[in-house]
């Protein structure tokens, strides 16, 4: 495998894994914020659902709570009763991490009523919440509403999900207190990272097959890609980048190039009297001859019908001709025996060389002065021309 396989491999390579890692990190980062989002709705969801059927149980036994407001007595059957329950609930519910009913003293502050802990443990308070009325708890009082909210508190696994709902005296229209739900699914945070971890490792496993895959098919690829089918050289429409990498190579290391563009002669009185099929065959023939005539480092293109071109890197000026030379004999000592005509069809082809100089400003020029050469030998066929800048010039 030549360099410039090797270079464009690396590449094929590099883009490909780049372009999956890519695609497989911007599905893991969607389904990763896609899911925390649904998480915490599913758990808003389940809090507002809660905290509304405590508050439909306690409004049914309306008159006993507002005893219990103006009594206060936590030991009473009605206070353990609903103790009790609330702690039954929150038994039942995974996600529930506290449970309790608050009651409005003034405008400013709600007091803390029941909750769903043991009796001999410190009564709750929400978190952050420190009595005082938010936006939440003010539309439960004047709506009825229920709303649920996500505090900033919680831990690494996610924010606390609240709902609150009212508890309503239906008789008198009015609203005694709210019901408080603080949720926060830990158990469901730490489920969906260990399936984002499995799907992290899969995605591994995706990446590691794919570049096993690609280094094991990347030549077979890169022929489809770079290599025109029929002489399994480089494809016209790569001759123009292979060129100007192969002059940047050239001025980075300060080394030699040569550009080698050569034609078979009489092609066309090869097809008119052996028919293209044979013509295809001859082409097959010489594009062998030239591959074996040339350096690994070298890249052989195809420019056209019958036309190619060599581009040689590091090669002295002085032995550029004597390259093209090597093809030259390759080619016109390779003839193809033609099985119609019981006939060895001998081709030749004619070489035009230009080396790049301070002259060849570029891969135009390069291009220009090699095909003047080309002109030259033409003349003759079967023959190697050297571009001259001074004749050019002179002439």
């Amino acid at each position: 495998m030549s360099n410039i396989d090797k270079r464009y491999k690396r590449r094929l390579v590099v883009f490909c894994m780049v372009v999956l890692v890519a695609v497989l990190a911007s599905i893991q980062t969607l389904v990763f914020f896609i899911g925390q989002e649904d998480i915490q709705d599913q758990l808003e969801a389940s809090a507002k659902g809660i905290a509304a059927a405590v508050g439909q149980m306690m409004s049914i036994d309306v008159t006993d709570y507002k005893t219990f407001l103006m009594t206060m007595d936590r030991e009473s059957d009605y206070y353990r009763d609903m103790r009790r329950r609330l702690t039954q609930i929150k038994r039942e519910s995974s996600t529930i991490k506290y449970i309790y009913t608050e009651k409005r003293v003034d405008e400013k502050t709600t007091e803390f009523l029941l909750d769903a802990e043991p009796l001999n443990e410190k009564d709750y308070s929400p978190p952050g919440d420190k009595d005082v009325n938010n936006l939440e708890k003010e539309s439960v009082f004047r709506d009825n509403a229920i709303v649920g909210r996500r505090s900033s508190s919680g831990d690494k696994w996610g924010k606390l999900i609240s709902a609150y709902a009212p508890i309503v005296d239906t008789d008198h229209r009015s609203n005694v207190g709210l019901v408080g739900v603080d949720m926060d699914g830990q158990h469901l945070y730490r489920q969906f990272h260990r399936i984002n971890r499995a799907m992290t490792l899969a995605n591994l496993v995706i990446i590691g097959l794919s570049l096993l895959s690609l280094l094991k098919f990347a030549d077979s690829i890169l022929d489809r890609m770079l290599r025109d089918k029929l002489t399994g050289a480089f494809a016209k429409r790569h001759f123009d980048g292979l060129l100007d990498d192969g002059i940047k190579r050239s001025i980075k290391h300060r080394s030699g190039l040569a550009l080698v563009m050569l034609d078979l002669d009489h092609f066309k009185a090869v097809n008119d009297t052996y028919g293209h099929v044979f013509g295809d065959r001859v082409l097959v023939s010489v594009s062998k001859a030239i591959k074996g005539s040339i350096r690994p480092d070298d890249t052989f293109v195809r420019v056209g019908g019958e036309e190619f071109a060599v581009i040689m890197a590091n090669m002295a000026p002085d032995n550029a001709v004597e390259a093209a030379e090597r093809m030259r004999r390759a080619v016109e000592n390779a003839p193809v025996f033609n099985e119609e005509f019981n006939a060895q069809v001998k081709t030749t082809i004619s070489l035009g060389v230009a080396n790049f100089t301070d002259l060849s400003r570029g891969a135009k020029e390069l291009v220009e002065n090699a095909d003047k050469a080309l002109y030259e030998a033409k003349v003759t066929r079967n023959a190697v021309a050297l571009f001259d800048a001074t004749h050019h010039q002179q002439g």
